[in-house]
């Protein structure tokens, strides 16, 4: 699902999910996280207008970084990940935005890789 959300996103420009990955990542030894990308959420490029040089709200991909959020435990290399959290006091309770692909990838990989949905 990780490569899905990397080519298309996990919104539509009116919000919708409709034929989206739903970007909830299970890995093999159990550990989850949330995986978005698309209009309104922390994810490069943004497609919201919010800056001059944002793709529009129907923008398809690919993303080069995602919003992850609400982990089943703290990611590591915590160095790594503590300053793209919103809240850094409660790892497992919060928002990393911006996060690039290759760090939610090794992520993954940690874990022992993704399970197949």
């Amino acid at each position: 699902m990780i490569e899905a959300i990397k080519a298309e996103g996990t919104t539509n420009g009116d919000f919708t999910r409709t034929g989206k990955p739903t970007g909830q990542i299970r890995c093999v030894d159990g550990f989850k996280m949330s995986v978005q990308a698309g209009i309104g959420m922390y994810c490069t490029p943004r497609p919201d207008g919010f800056t001059d040089d944002a793709p529009g709200r129907d923008y398809e991909g690919p993303y080069t970084a995602a919003e992850v959020g609400f982990p089943s435990e703290r990611p590591e290399p915590w160095s790594q990940w503590e300053e793209l959290a919103e809240n850094p006091e409660d790892p497992i309770s919060t928002v990393y935005g911006y996060v690039p692909f290759a760090l939610i990838e090794a992520l993954i990989e940690l874990h022992g890789g993704e399970v197949a949905s």
